[in-house]
């Protein structure tokens, strides 16, 4: 290829020098053979064409000058980039020339150059957080670029539509970095009705030691399935997780492994980062993976055009991020099954479910208020909260319930016997099939009606 000013330099200077370094001999004239003064000569003639190829260059219009970086053995790297003469001209005289299109630089964990590409890229957005080439983390994002691992990426972004501009509105009022709306991709794949293995559960994966005063579980309900209530209380954590800790990865692994935990090790390693504690594995394995495997996924969709996964990057465009959905509140007392709401509102019932994933039971709570999530518009000066009331009540349904917890040889028929129920009823009220199988100290909805 054609040289340019500042590879021409780089041989004018260097290859000399390293000659004379090589030399032992203390006397001022040469103590070259004939065959070393030949080479040199003919070193000499290749730097002073390819001076005159620079400069034929640039008459002629457009040279082709190498981007130079420093590989990890020090071996010069090329690439080529078209320049216009103005730059040529610039370069030729000591000036960094001005680059029509940017090249992009990807460097390794020690700060190496190890790929240099120009084109019409677009650009990479960085990340809030700092760590999206961290090895680990690079590792991830390879990972969600194919096969499963990227499709159970897409559907998650699918799934979490009618939740991240929620998150994404919560996130700003709070000021923490909006790349945690994909955190519940890492706990949950955003499904509300997820449980792992300890029993975390809903899009953010919450402990019920770790739900505090704000989230509610009982016999008819569990607020840690419920995407809204559930957001607010993460949101309002990861906010005092980093008032306590000032550092985002240590705060956002606090959050999977708890505060007491993360403080222990922070407490004895004064002055270290997440990177530090993760790389002398003083923290859970699981909290080690926690922040890399974020910080991958938060980098691969908010620059999927970049990585050229344009899937991923139309799974991600779906949800209107300024545009928070808003809803209608049905407040209850009794106990009303979530069809028959549907049907007195003329609504779905799988939309109705859909909206209320933290009821367990298919109905509403007996002696209790409870607020049923309804789509904007469903109740209307017609349609009052107080008529649909009126409406269900009217429906025969139960006055009453209370939990019974299965005992040893019970039936689902010899128990609705008892109460004075249809085996259908029971079922109903439970969202178990007929063919169910009881386990002893299950709890069940007894419903009791006048």
């Amino acid at each position: 290829m054609r040289y340019g000013k500042w590879v021409a330099v780089l041989a004018f200077v260097l290859i000399p020098s390293c000659a004379f370094a090589k030399s032992k001999s203390k006397f001022k004239f040469s103590t070259k053979s004939s065959a070393q003064k030949e080479a040199a000569k003919a070193e000499a003639a290749a730097v002073e064409e390819t001076k005159v190829e620079a400069a034929a260059a640039v008459e002629s219009g457009v040279a082709d000058i190498p981007t130079a970086g420093a590989a990890e053995d020090g071996e010069v790297i090329e690439v080529g980039i078209q320049l216009p003469p103005a730059d040529v001209e610039a370069g030729l005289a000591g000036e960094a020339p001005e680059l029509e299109a940017s090249p992009v630089v990807n460097l390794d964990w020690d700060g190496q150059v190890v790929e240099v590409s120009a084109g019409e890229l677009p650009e990479r957005k960085i990340l809030e957080i700092w760590g999206a080439d961290h090895p680990s983390a690079v590792k991830y994002r390879e990972r969600y670029v194919n096969g499963q691992n990227k499709k159970w990426l897409v559907e998650s972004l699918e799934r979490s539509v009618p939740y991240r501009p929620y998150i994404v509105q919560k996130l700003k009022e709070y000021n923490l970095p909006l790349l945690l709306q994909y955190l519940p991709i890492v706990e949950s794949y955003y499904n509300p009705y997820a449980v792992s293995y300890a029993g975390a559960t809903g899009i953010w994966q919450f402990m019920t030691n770790s739900m505090g005063s704000r989230l509610t579980k009982n016999t008819w309900y569990d607020d840690r399935r419920d995407p809204w209530k559930s957001t607010d209380a993460a949101v309002a954590k990861l906010a005092e997780n980093y008032s306590y800790f000032g550092d985002w990865a240590i705060a956002i692994a606090a959050y999977n492994c708890g505060v007491g935990a993360m403080n222990k090790v922070v407490k004895k390693n004064k002055d270290k980062d997440f990177w530090y504690l993760a790389e002398k594995k003083l923290l859970p394995s699981q909290s080690v993976e926690y922040v890399p495997k974020l910080l991958a996924i938060a980098d691969l969709i908010e620059n999927a055009e970049y990585y050229g996964v344009t899937d991923i990057a139309e799974a991600a465009a779906i949800a209107d991020l300024d545009s928070v959905d808003e809803y209608d509140f049905l407040t209850t007392s009794k106990m009303y099954s979530l069809e028959q709401i549907a049907s007195v509102t003329g609504l779905d019932g799988s939309l109705v479910r859909r909206l209320n994933p933290s009821l367990l039971r298919s109905c509403t709570p007996a002696r209790e208020k409870f607020s049923v999530r309804l789509p904007a518009g469903t109740l209307t000066e017609e349609l009052t909260e107080e008529a649909v009331n009126t409406a269900l009540a009217a429906l025969g349904t139960p006055a009453d319930a209370i939990v019974y917890t299965v005992k040893e040889g019970d039936t689902l028929w010899g128990i609705s016997r008892r109460y004075s129920l249809s085996v259908k009823d029971l079922c109903d009220a439970n969202d178990i099939l007929e063919k169910s199988i009881l386990s002893i100290r299950q709890k069940l909805i007894i419903p009791i009606f006048d």
